[in-house]
């Protein structure tokens, strides 16, 4: 049952995101210009809050997120198998948190509130995983997320 949940709850998250695609890509926007002759400043993938996406011109996907009491501004992360991660992480709770993923062996230090830590990977093994906050309870708190890897 928890599995059936799990998945289906992924299978939204990747709906959305699609949806969210279709629709952004082929509306050109003023800045679709600018965007294209800065090829030194690269330009963002997504603009959530609390969060923040950029690939840099070497190919490094630099995304932000952050955590507070007791959750995550992303419920759900898709990663290319393969291509070089810098997380940020920012708590912007009250209380300290971190960001783990067990199965891909990268974490960030635990960190007190209005605090940020930066850590570089490469996810290299396709799959669906789960990122949480190790502190305490936090996790069976609800401060968790998905990570898939394609």
């Amino acid at each position: 049952m928890k599995n059936n949940i799990l998945i289906v709850l992924v299978l939204l998250a990747l709906g959305a995101g699609a949806i969210w695609y279709v629709n952004q890509s082929g509306q050109p926007t003023a800045n679709d210009a600018e965007q294209t002759t800065a090829a030194s400043t690269p330009a963002p993938v997504s603009d959530l809050q609390g969060s923040s996406e950029n690939v840099t011109a070497d190919g490094v996907r630099e995304i932000t997120i952050e955590g507070s009491e007791f959750k995550f501004s992303l419920n759900a992360l898709t990663f290319t198998s393969g291509q070089p991660v810098r997380l940020v992480f920012k708590n912007t709770g009250k209380m300290p948190h971190d960001w783990v993923v067990d199965e891909l062996d990268v974490r960030t230090k635990v960190i007190e509130g209005g605090k940020e830590d930066i850590i570089e990977f490469t996810p290299d093994k396709a799959g669906t995983y789960e990122y949480y906050c190790s502190v305490g309870k936090h996790r069976e708190m609800g401060m968790k997320g998905m990570l898939i890897v394609e």
